[in-house]
């Protein structure tokens, strides 16, 4: 019964504690915290990818070459080429060509937009998709027939099509995709294992058959139309670890390359090439990349909180030395002391460990919504309970630990003698050596890491201040619903008139204010041009294109260095170029060259017409651009809205139909959303730098407290000697404050060379981390004499 009393009693008397407990549960939570959350990423970083015989899967890396070898395109890979080596290559025992695509539900009220994936039913069997009604559709008859019939996903068919799941007989089913209809014959389940080899196709809402996406009519154009957004994913044989696609293979698509370049008039010397690489590393890659720095980065935090928390709670311990031996000397067994404090510190520590839980809850989803958009699979990550016996087990086991680490440095053979030591600081304490080598350790870790943390937030801060060079606000993107590609007089005649129509219909609303035509959206990198400053092949840069139409630039609110925007004069004779300022210092022009020639593909001369500012973001950084006068192939537009007003995607379509009633809008972009979303990184990264340095302040504050509080009652008893023989308080405080300065200057000394060794890592932002460092070594240096006069003050006595 006086065991649970004590236990009790010891648990309540946390609630007195209040200052010691919330610092002490706050570190230890977010310490455990982060490694939760970083123990699963790695784990996720590195396991097995959940398909069978999943170390043998690969996918087809295709790449673009000029005449010295140099990569100018990565991810390129026609569809025709896809389909050729799924079928041909022999070391693949399992192949299936994918195309990553989209399309207008046209037999539903608002059209909505559907991710599409064109494949093989082999793409099933690969990777475990499995049908819960009907079957896949069938694979090309021998003539090259394909049936237009498509398989669901059980996602898609319970929002838009849950009748496909009630049925029963013989019913039939279809859906129109663009101008296409299909008949629906299989639905396969929801699942997250999906790959999601592109990311903007998360989960794939319609399966339709490879082969629609090829036009059999226009095979020379198929071989060229290389693309990003198709892949050839298949399982090797088992004889092959790292197959290679062989040189009859390649050879054949170079040569139909070469011959499809020739029939549209281009004279580029480009050639593609393959590769295979593990499927895994397509997938995980770039987080098996980073997750051993963030484990790294995980365990230091933990260390570093462990030993903070440790000094922190030595400090404690020893204010309750008194009561303990008073408790013990008044007959209270000393093991019921031990188990008392063991509970006491278990309650600590689980509590801990649940705040911990709920952070990384939080944490989990946090990283899944904003990592989903650039890493795969990211939504895979979650806790399970696994994961919270693990952290309650490691949160228990470090409060035994430091229970009866804490417990040893107690004294209990003298009640007077205990008594005594407990208040002039003679109890057992830490080795002199071992305070002040984990005082040096501390100030170093403290100024690197808060060095790094200021960097960060100061950079990335930078990066986000810095102007886009556009006006996005109220301004929008509009992907039209395009339905004719041919290229002749008539058509792009035609086209032509259809934007024109558009434009006066838009007009004509009264919530907007201006329109251009675009091919892409302004801040798209898809194209790429080829461009010189002289007539010579040799000397050609490849840089991103634009095509772009009249008040582009004054509606996106691009201002030009030099010369002028391009007028309906150079839109129909398409003989001039403008180009950014990254481009102009690329090619070696400024604003003496207006006028002059610049070369493009096939060495075609092209008047320079301007020069505008470059467009910034975060992820693209300011990339070189030339724009062309646009050729009415695409009609896409970018609409500039009055102040504060905007427009649903049905209310755009109901505007162009007032003019052409057979017309739709596939998709619209918010430029300012768009640009947040490349910028969220740097913002991401930004606030992650400032609670980075707030962190390690609070760290820096609580191990310093306990460390120094420990140093002052080892050094209690010498200071009130030397006190009582005649030293001032003055002089013993400055005595200290110069040991205390030559711990901080040989701190200052290896965090110094740590950093020059990160500054040679990261010459570019040499000068930024040298400011960064002066600035946390200021703060530390701050801090630490802070605290040491603050204990110093109240172990002398004042005469």
């Amino acid at each position: 019964m006086m065991m649970w009393k004590e236990n009790i009693s010891a648990i309540v008397e946390l609630l007195s504690k209040v200052r010691f407990t919330v610092i002490f549960v706050g570190l230890l939570a977010c310490a455990l915290a982060g490694g939760a959350i970083v123990s699963v990423l790695v784990w996720h970083a590195y396991a097995p990818l959940p398909y069978a015989n999943d170390e043998q899967l690969v996918w087809l890396r295709g790449s673009m070459v000029d005449h010295t070898g140099n990569r100018v395109m990565d991810n390129a890979l026609s569809n025709v080429a896809a389909q050729y080596i799924a079928t041909h290559d022999s070391a693949l025992s399992l192949a299936a060509p994918v195309y990553y695509g989209d399309a207008l539900y046209r037999d539903h009220v608002r059209q909505p937009k559907l991710n599409v994936t064109y494949t093989k039913p082999e793409f099933f069997t690969l990777f475990g998709q499995s049908l819960i009604q009907g079957r896949y559709f069938e694979a090309p008859q021998s003539d090259g027939t394909v049936r237009h019939e498509a398989v669901i996903s059980e996602c898609f068919a319970k929002r838009h099509m849950p009748q496909v799941l009630r049925q029963s007989g013989n019913s039939v089913y279809s859906l129109q995709l663009d101008q296409q209809t299909f008949q629906v014959v299989g639905v396969v389940a929801c699942s997250k294992t999906e790959p999601q080899l592109y990311l903007p196709n998360r989960d794939t809402d319609v399966y339709v058959a490879f082969n629609h996406v090829i036009d059999g009519q226009a095979m020379a154009l198929e071989h060229i139309s290389v693309r990003y957004n198709t892949f050839v994913v298949g399982r090797t044989v088992e004889q092959l670890n790292r197959p290679a696609v062989t040189a009859d293979i390649t050879g054949h698509l170079n040569t139909e390359f070469r011959a499809g370049l020739v029939a549209n008039g281009n004279a580029v010397n480009n050639q593609l090439r393959f590769d295979y690489i593990p499927l895994e590393q397509k997938l995980k890659g770039r987080l098996q990349a980073s997750s051993i720095w963030l484990l790294l980065c995980a365990v230091a935090f933990l260390c570093i909180t462990l030993i903070n928390l440790l000094m922190f709670y030595l400090l404690e311990i020893k204010t309750q030395h008194a009561q303990l031996v008073l408790k013990a000397t008044l007959g209270a067994p000393l093991a019921t002391l031990r188990t008392a404090h063991y509970w006491q510190l278990g309650v600590i520590f689980s509590v801990a460990a649940i705040c911990a839980i709920a952070l990384a809850e939080i944490g989990v989803l946090a990283i899944a919504h904003f990592g989903q958009k650039s890493i795969a699979h990211i939504d895979w990550l979650q806790l399970n309970a696994f994961h919270y016996a693990l952290v309650m087990g490691f949160s228990l086991l470090l409060a035994w630990c430091f229970a009866g680490f804490g417990f040893k440095q107690l004294s209990f053979d003298s009640l007077y003698q205990s008594l005594q030591a407990a208040g002039k600081g003679q109890a057992k304490q830490l080795p002199h050596w071992l305070s002040v080598g984990t005082l040096v350790t501390q100030l170093c870790i403290g100024l690197v890491v808060l060095c790094i943390g200021i960097w960060s937030a100061n950079y990335f801060g930078s990066k986000i201040t810095t102007s886009s060079g556009i006006e996005p606000q109220d301004t929008m993107f509009i992907v039209r619903h395009q339905m004719s590609w041919d290229r002749n007089e008539a058509a792009v005649a035609a086209r032509k008139q259809m934007y024109l129509s558009n434009v006066q219909a838009l007009l004509a609303h009264p919530k907007i204010s201006a329109v251009a035509l675009t091919s892409l959206n302004p801040l798209d990198t898809s194209y790429l041009a080829q461009i010189s400053k002289y007539p010579d092949i040799r000397k050609q840069v490849t840089m991103h294109s634009q095509l772009v139409g009249e008040g582009y630039f004054s509606l996106l609110g691009l201002q030009f260095v030099a010369g002028k925007a391009f007028t309906h004069i150079e839109t129909d004779t398409r003989q001039s170029v403008i180009i950014n300022q990254a481009a102009a210092k690329l090619l070696g022009v400024n604003a003496n060259d207006i006028g002059n020639n610049l070369y493009g593909r096939g060495e075609q001369p092209m008047k320079l017409l301007g020069i505008v500012e470059d467009i910034y973001s975060y992820t693209h950084g300011a990339p070189a651009t030339v724009y062309y006068p646009h050729d009415f192939f695409e009609g896409n537009m970018v609409v500039k809205f009055m102040p504060n007003q905007s427009m649903t995607k049905y209310e755009l379509t109901q505007a162009l139909q007032q003019r052409v009633n057979t017309q739709s809008i596939r998709e619209v972009h918010d430029l300012a959303r768009h640009l947040s979303n490349l910028n969220q990184s740097a913002v991401l990264s930004f606030y992650s730098g400032i609670g980075l340095s707030f962190l390690m302040i609070l760290q820096v504050l609580v191990g310093l407290y306990g460390l120094l509080a420990n140093l002052a009652f080892i050094q209690q008893p010498v200071l009130l000697i030397k006190q009582q023989v005649g030293a001032t308080r003055w002089q013993l405080i400055l005595e200290q404050m110069r040991a205390r300065l030559v711990h901080f200057l040989i701190a200052l000394l290896i965090a110094t060379c740590v950093t020059l060794g990160l500054a040679s890592i990261l010459p570019m932002v040499t000068s930024a981390l040298f400011y960064s460092f002066v600035f946390s070594a200021f703060i530390v240096f701050i801090t630490l004499f802070t605290i040491d006069f603050y204990h110093l003050r109240g172990q002398l006595k004042k005469y």
